[in-house]
């Protein structure tokens, strides 16, 4: 999934990062989003969703549960289904040995 987020955020497809990024220059990639997370692809779904709850939060009453900006992200974190295949790392370095 990681791949898809980083094409979002650099407006390409997962094939154009595919043909034409290094091994090196994506796990520079994947070291910049953990240390400066989020990449754009997560930041706009957060500053909304701490906007929408604000909103939510400020208007319930008070019987109601509050809600989290979470609630509200278009771009849910989710456990991405296992597949038999090869690792996508595998698949990548075959790739770029032009295998």
């Amino acid at each position: 999934m990681f791949l898809h987020r980083l094409a979002l955020a650099l407006h390409k497809t997962v094939a154009e990062i595919e043909a034409g990024m290094s091994l090196r220059e994506l796990r520079d990639w994947q070291w910049f989003e953990a240390a400066h997370e989020p990449l754009p692809d997560r930041l706009a779904d957060v500053h909304n969703g701490m906007i929408a709850s604000l909103m939510v939060n400020l208007n319930r009453t008070a019987e109601s549960a509050p809600v989290t900006p979470a609630d509200f992200f278009v771009i849910k974190d989710r456990t991405a289904p296992t597949k038999p295949e090869v690792p996508e790392i595998d698949r990548l370095r075959a790739q770029w040995r032009g295998e």
